[in-house]
């Protein structure tokens, strides 16, 4: 029995391996068949540049021959240069795009390099007027706790020295001093 098997499996694999060759040798005589008609369009194509006389203004003469003549054979050539112009615009218009987009990418750069630089600037300035808030907020406890002394002080020299702290912290300007110093009696400010 196990030799009846091997022998109906070999004969499977031979049938199969002889389609196998069958149809390689129909593929084979058909991509020949298709080599001999393409040498024949070149063929005959080269013919027909040789008989052609006239000296081309361009050097796409024999593209316009062709163009003219509407046989069978010329349209795959016809359809490759159409095809070839139009990718050549295409790769032209993309490096035009390409162009643009790395202008822009330099010009994103530049600008990531200024606003960087603003970036850390403004972060400074947070931090001084951090540390100024901070100052006046101090300032502003000292200016109250030497008013209340003033208010509370009884003695004239010792209001006077408070009324020059008073006055210091207050940064007034020369004017605001002299109107100050203008309604005070005379000797107060020393």
């Amino acid at each position: 029995a196990v030799v009846s098997t091997q022998s109906t499996g070999e004969r499977g694999h031979t049938a199969h391996l002889a389609e196998l060759q069958e149809s390689g040798n129909r593929a084979r005589a058909r991509a020949h068949e298709l080599l001999q008609e393409r040498e024949a369009e070149i063929t005959e194509l080269k013919e027909r540049l040789e008989n052609k006389k006239r000296p081309c203004s361009r050097g796409d003469g024999a593209f316009n021959e062709l163009l003219s003549s509407s046989d069978d054979a010329t349209r795959p050539l016809i359809f490759y240069k159409q095809q070839h112009e139009y990718l050549l615009e295409e790769v032209g218009r993309m490096k035009g795009v390409r162009e643009t987009l790395e202008q822009s990418l330099r010009e994103k750069e530049r600008n990531e390099h200024v606003y960087v630089s603003e970036i850390a600037q403004l972060g400074q300035e947070n931090r001084r007027l951090a540390r100024n808030r901070s100052r006046e907020s101090a300032n502003m406890e000292y200016l109250k706790n030497v008013m209340v002394r003033y208010l509370i002080l009884a003695n004239g020299s010792e209001r006077r020295q408070v009324l020059s702290a008073i006055l210091t912290v207050l940064q007034l300007t020369a004017d605001e001093m002299q109107q100050v110093k203008h309604k005070l009696s005379p000797g107060w400010l020393g």
